[in-house]
């Protein structure tokens, strides 16, 4: 008796691409069998019914208005569909047109200009007897600190003209406020936001909506933004 010795041809491996395209395919021929095998079955039935006890009106408008039913489902979640597709583009417009604009960040670097002075704000939640205002150079090193009394809750302004506490005039380049208070006898930092510039908008896929990113990689929800400055 001979053997036999033909190998059987290998099973063809799909790519990760031509998997995806599969199930896309499948998953779409799965939703057209189920609305076009409820009208089979549905006609099927009225071709085989027993004419000496035919369907009852009941059951065949039932029928009818589960179809119907279907049908209005599947329009509602296209038009819904349509609908966040144009939200999407109306927001991330929205958020284009504001490449450029400034707005106020919390623990950020900003710049000094030739003859230009800086400017914060802090918010306080309680008022405080004293707060210590610094400005720190790019490396971390302090080059001006002053210490205000009886500060009240709620916005605080601070400016900062550019000189040290012996008047010299320090370089342009990148600095950063900072503000302390002491709060039962411990040291509480209270973040200080500067004027930042939008340098770029872009669209979260993950959740659904714009942000909006600073100069040094920072980004932010556009929902969480308070206040644009010109």
């Amino acid at each position: 008796m001979g053997i036999d010795a033909a190998i059987p041809s290998a099973p063809k491996v799909l790519t990760s691409s031509e998997y995806a395209e599969s199930q896309s395919k499948a998953k779409q021929s799965e939703e057209d069998l189920g609305r076009d095998a409820f009208l089979t079955l549905f006609t099927a039935q009225l071709q085989n019914q027993d004419p000496l006890s035919p369907m009852k009106n009941e059951a065949f408008v039932s029928q009818l208005a589960q179809f119907s039913s279907l049908e209005s489902m599947r329009s509602v979640d296209t038009s819904m569909q349509s609908m966040t597709e144009g939200m999407k583009s109306d927001r991330f417009l929205l958020g284009a047109n504001l490449l450029g604009t400034k707005i106020n960040v919390p623990g950020e670097q900003t710049p000094l200009s030739e003859g230009g002075r800086i400017s914060g704000v802090a918010k306080l939640e309680q008022s405080h007897d004293a707060v210590t205002f610094t400005v720190n150079d790019a490396a971390g090193k302090p080059v001006y600190q002053e210490q205000l009394l009886n500060v009240p809750a709620g916005p605080l302004q601070l400016s900062w003209s550019g000189f040290n506490a012996a008047g010299e005039r320090q370089a342009a380049g990148q600095y950063s406020l900072s503000l302390t208070a002491v709060t039962d006898g411990e040291s509480v930092e209270i973040p200080v936001s500067t004027s930042q510039v939008i340098q770029s908008v872009s669209w979260n896929e993950a959740k659904s909506e714009v942000q909006v990113e600073i100069s040094s990689g920072r980004t932010f929800s556009l929902a969480d933004l308070e206040k644009f400055n010109i």
